[in-house]
């Protein structure tokens, strides 16, 4: 147990690390491209990214956590070679999908000139996912390399940024030179897949392909309701506020997503430790995810508060002047983040090692119409403020109810007997 846990403690920081590579690097050119575009500039670049995240988490189909835990439970190298196969092959399936509705935008006219051409450099973004293997090495608890691959790749992109993006003109190279790094660091996954532990992509048949998309579809609508929960005000506000108030809140919407990818390495690293405990009993699982979701809830609200109170000196330094009109939302957006924090503890942590995926999407799914209703209600009468507080709210009645359906099973089980068996995978 004491190894298992130097392991989970391990696998943690280099997850942490990884996450900081994400945050810090790219982060670090913000403040430098918001001032070189001003909110106009960085609002068309804002909308051009929400689209291309909407693809995102199509080609990622909830393999991050469907697949994850199938390395968990594999044993060969040969049986997470047929793994790594399929889930490339059917990521790279829904790239061309997306590339097709790319081009629908194109043609009716729902995204034009340099905003289309900004989403068409960022498209190489979705080819870096479809082939990163980061969910491979979390299944085998082994992060290193591809923390520093990240970071190689990352440092590259920055460099490159403040090398040629020199006014607001380059928009599009910009765009081009942000993308990048997400298929570089995907090639780099897959050389260390090989050299280590002999894993790669093989011939795989449609069956195999087929199989994983339908293991990965309850955990694909749950995930794609959170982020459609996060991003829908961005859409919202393209639709009726004009590209600098857009502009303004995407920029201070990065700094919620900043404290959300820090917890990301926590979420990761626990959830093959989870599954490995639950494969035991039910309560060694439920212990862990106690023992580490406490002190965590409590570091990230001492975070949150102090974000809140310092919300104008800390959007005037990070962005500019320009961009200090929306840091109230700052204040909603805090909420936010906190009752996601709760809600992974509830819903990944719990529901889905313990076999309620679909409970779970379902959840998902009903609360990412509540949030979009929400936000098409309050954000052309509040503009920015009102696309925040609806994504807090949303995300407020999300963890009552995964409390009380954890709650209800949890009682149900009980009452059985179930959730005493040694072995809940039998």
């Amino acid at each position: 147990m004491i190894l298992k846990e130097s392991r989970l403690l391990k696998n943690t920081g280099w997850l942490l690390a990884l996450q900081g590579v994400n945050i810090i690097l790219p982060f670090v050119t913000v403040p430098y491209v918001t001032r070189v575009f001003g909110t106009a500039q960085y609002g068309v670049f804002t909308i051009a990214l929400n689209w291309v995240s909407y693809f995102q988490l199509v080609v990622q189909y909830g393999f991050d956590l469907s697949a994850t835990k199938k390395v968990v439970e594999a044993k060969t190298a040969e049986e997470r070679s047929a793994l790594v196969s399929a889930v490339v092959v059917a990521r790279l399936m829904l790239v061309l999908l997306c590339a097709v509705v790319t081009v629908g935008l194109g043609l009716f006219g729902v995204a034009s000139g340099e905003q289309l051409a900004c989403m068409s450099m960022l498209f190489s973004m979705l080819f870096g996912v479809a082939i990163q293997l980061n969910w491979l090495f979390q299944g085998l608890q082994d992060m290193k390399f591809i923390t520093m691959a990240t970071a190689r790749a990352r440092s590259l992109s920055v460099l490159l940024v403040f090398l040629f993006v020199h006014d607001g003109s380059q928009l599009v190279l910009y765009s081009l030179l942000y993308s990048i790094t997400w298929l570089l660091s995907g090639v780099l996954t897959h050389v260390f897949a090989w050299k280590r532990y002999g894993i790669g992509v093989k011939r795989t048949t449609v069956k195999a392909v087929l199989h994983e998309m339908s293991d990965g579809t309850p955990i694909f609508l749950s995930s794609a309701a959170g982020n459609i929960i996060s991003s829908v005000g961005v859409t919202v506000l393209g639709a009726c506020r004009p590209s600098s108030v857009v502009g303004a809140y995407g920029a201070i919407l990065k700094v919620p997503q900043m404290a959300n990818l820090m917890f990301t390495p926590v979420s990761q690293a626990l959830y093959p430790r989870v599954n490995e405990e639950r494969m035991k009993s039910r309560s060694a699982a439920e212990r862990l995810v106690v023992k580490v979701g406490v002190p965590v809830c409590a570091a990230f609200l001492g975070g949150m508060v102090l974000m809140v109170i310092f919300r104008v000196p800390l959007v005037e330094l990070l962005f500019g002047i320009e961009y200090v009109s929306e840091s109230d939302t700052l204040i909603p957006l805090a909420v936010w983040v906190l009752f996601g924090i709760v809600d992974n503890f509830l819903g990944i942590q719990l529901l889905i090692p313990f076999g309620y995926q679909r409970l779970y999407s379902l959840l998902m799914v009903a609360d990412c119409v509540f949030s979009v209703i929400l936000t098409i209600a309050m954000g052309p009468a509040w503009g920015a403020m009102g696309v925040a507080w609806a994504i807090a709210l949303s995300e407020a009645a999300l963890t009552a109810a995964l409390a009380l359906a954890l709650f209800a099973v949890t009682r149900d089980e009980r009452g059985t007997g179930k959730h005493y068996r040694k072995d809940v995978s039998k």
